[in-house]
């Protein structure tokens, strides 16, 4: 609004105060949705708590800066999704079509360093006519035919044009969004050769203002949106009636008919394409209820199978694959998800902060893998292959890249905030001190030896509720969507010990008990034996022995335990009894 001037003539003053638009206000959250400050307040409470020292939290700091964006952004999507109007319908709907089909983001920027130095110099080196040509060229050919003239060849080709269609859509940008703003109603036919945009470009203006004229329309009769739905006997009757009524192309009258929170005849896949990936945004409310949640089983699925040619032995004698994974919480010594190696605390061993997973994997040959540099080399194969899929580039060959169009639609194959490595399985030694009880006529020898085999086959393959829950979980295989990857099976859940699971002493005391030569078990306990570099004196511990996060247990050779065999002498009383 432009304040009158108090010096002015009475006539100069504006009779009347222009109306001003409807104030915003704060939508109440439905459980269990946050709001902005709920949310906020989360965030920070788990900031103080894992991550001490990484910031001040002052609101001008860049890292509370980052975590208000992220909290604002699920706010707004529990918002949306929770309450999806058509006030909320974005002018750009449908920003979820394929790449192809948009012009600003069919030209992808270079991803690597040396890549984004040339495409600098070649900015750098541009002349104010040489910007300004660009800027009028007629057609993309044309601007392209103008910047190879003064470029200097390239050893790659291919490269080199994709530098220089990086360089223009750089330089055109700003034409295009300033043509946005200037052009509420753009050219119905497309610019000529003296046109300052290209055609590709007009068309892209064309289509904003078609959406945004559709929804501008729809805002002002919701109501009867909906009524249209609820009347009409499927979605496609839906789409008539709105594009009879209200004027709407196909793609208007569909997104149109989601702004209903049930459609008759209609159901998740509606707003979705054949990989899974939505075709409209905010999600519709019917696809947010039948999402499967992410859990960490669903990580070990994606690495178990795969494998890895370490020598590269003609005879395929050096493949090893991955035969069991569990995905931990944690960091563990290993390799993170950009390629260095955690193993030390140093180098973030030990972590236990929010979304930090380790793919702990047991390979079917460890003893192909003798060195480090080998080891090292099959945990980044497997990790690459489990977080990408065909044609897809791995995360941790490029770890701080964009994820863009580039990266593919799934890629990188993780939730937004885990931190994804890898480590290999390990093994801990248990050995046993206690005293069992046996008659007289009992062979001794042979009691201990079938106990610790016992043992053995508890702790190799871990407790009974353990198998069962994974026999009852559903597989990949028999859901639908891109979650695991859909192009191969994924094999069926870890069985064994879990890593890091304690020992309990009385499922060992049921183990060495079950044999009718046992008549009992006296002060057992248990401890791990350490390694060879020194890992301190034995800790033996009667109730429950505790295990490192990264590996399961074994028993020890026969001659480390200290188990010791006392004779029981059973005798009847007086009367024959």
């Amino acid at each position: 609004m432009t304040q009158p001037n108090p010096g002015a003539a009475p006539s100069a003053v504006p009779s009347a105060v222009p109306s001003l638009p409807e104030p915003l206000r704060a939508t109440a959250a439905a459980a269990p949705d946050g709001d902005f400050a709920g949310l906020l307040e989360r965030a920070m409470k788990t900031v103080r708590e894992y991550a001490v020292g990484w910031t001040d939290h002052n609101p001008s700091d860049p890292g509370i800066t980052l975590l208000e964006s992220v909290v604002w952004s699920i706010a707004d999507l529990h918002y949306r999704t929770g309450n999806r109007p058509l006030s909320g319908w974005s002018a750009e709907a449908g920003l979820f079509r394929d790449v192809d089909e948009l012009h600003w983001s069919r030209i992808p920027l270079p991803n690597s360093p040396d890549r984004l130095k040339a495409l600098g110099d070649l900015l750098a080196g541009l002349t104010a006519d040489d910007r300004q040509a660009v800027r009028a060229a007629p057609t993309r050919q044309a601007a392209d035919k103008h910047l190879s003239g003064i470029t200097a060849p390239d050893d790659d080709p291919v490269a080199e044009r994709a530098l220089r269609a990086a360089a223009i859509r750089l330089l055109r940008a700003p034409l295009v969004q300033q043509a946005m703003l200037d052009a509420p109603e753009p050219a119905e036919d497309p610019p000529g050769p003296g046109a300052v945009l290209f055609a590709e470009e007009q068309a892209a203006i064309e289509e904003r203002h078609r959406r945004t004229s559709a929804a501008e329309r729809l805002r002002s009769a919701e109501d009867r949106v909906r009524e249209l739905v609820s009347r009409a006997a499927d979605r496609v009757s839906a789409q008539a009636a709105l594009a009879e009524e209200f004027g709407l192309d196909a793609a208007a009258a569909a997104e149109a008919v989601g702004v209903h929170p049930a459609p008759p005849g209609t159901g998740p896949e509606d707003w979705e394409r054949a990989d899974g990936s939505t075709t409209s945004w905010p999600p519709h409310p019917l696809q947010t209820r039948t999402v499967e949640p992410v859990t960490t089983g669903d990580y070990a699925r994606l690495a178990v199978g795969l494998s890895h040619d370490v020598t590269g032995a003609p005879d395929g004698s050096g493949t090893v694959s991955v035969s069991r994974a569990w995905a931990v919480p944690g960091v563990l010594p290993g390799i993170g998800f950009d390629g260095r190696e955690t193993d030390d605390e140093a180098n973030g061993a030990g972590a236990t902060r929010p979304g930090a997973i380790t793919l702990l994997v047991e390979p079917d040959r460890p003893d192909v893998l003798t060195t480090r540099a080998e080891r090292l080399g099959f945990l980044h194969r497997v990790l690459a292959l489990a977080l990408s899929g065909p044609g897809e580039t791995a995360e941790i060959d490029a770890p701080y890249e964009n994820v863009h169009h580039d990266l593919g639609r799934l890629a990188p194959r993780r939730l937004i905030g885990d931190e994804i490595g890898a480590a290999l399985l390990g093994t801990c030694s248990v050995i046993l001190r206690g005293v069992v009880y046996v008659p007289v006529t009992a062979a001794r020898q042979r009691v201990l030896r079938d106990a610790l085999t016992r043992v053995g086959a508890l702790l190799k393959t871990g407790r009974r509720q353990n198998a069962d829950l994974a026999a009852e979980q559903v597989h990949p295989r028999d859901t639908d969507g891109p979650w695991p990857r859909p192009d191969r099976l994924a094999a069926a859940p870890a069985a064994g010990w879990r890593p890091g699971e304690p020992v309990r002493l009385a499922e060992l005391v049921q183990v060495i008990s079950d044999d009718p030569e046992v008549l009992g078990v006296e002060d057992l306990a248990a401890a791990v034996v350490p390694d060879a570099a020194g890992g301190g004196p034995r800790a033996w511990h009667v109730d429950e022995l505790p295990l490192p996060r990264h590996c399961v247990p074994m028993t020890a050779p026969d001659e480390q335990h200290c188990l010791t065999v006392r004779l029981e002498v059973r005798e009847g009383c007086a009367d024959g009894s």
